[in-house]
């Protein structure tokens, strides 16, 4: 009885010891997705930036959009 405990114990040692190294040494999704949120980071600093410059553009973007699609029509 004592040397399935002991055996279990063992095993339950085995199986941390082996959870922790993977933990520490197979973690390589934490990389990209600190990437991605420091990509959006900067991508939402920029149109907050220059959110007036972005707003001119688009405006006049769809303004000549819409001349051009009423002068074809």
């Amino acid at each position: 009885m004592l040397k399935k405990i002991g055996q279990g114990l063992a095993l339950a040692e085995l199986k941390i010891k082996n959870s922790i190294y993977r933990f520490f040494h197979e973690e390589k999704g934490g990389t990209e997705i600190v990437a991605i949120l420091l990509i959006i980071i900067i991508l939402i600093a920029i149109v907050v930036i220059f959110k007036d410059k972005l707003s001119a553009l688009l405006d006049e973007l769809f303004s000549r959009i819409s001349n051009d699609v009423k002068t074809d029509l």
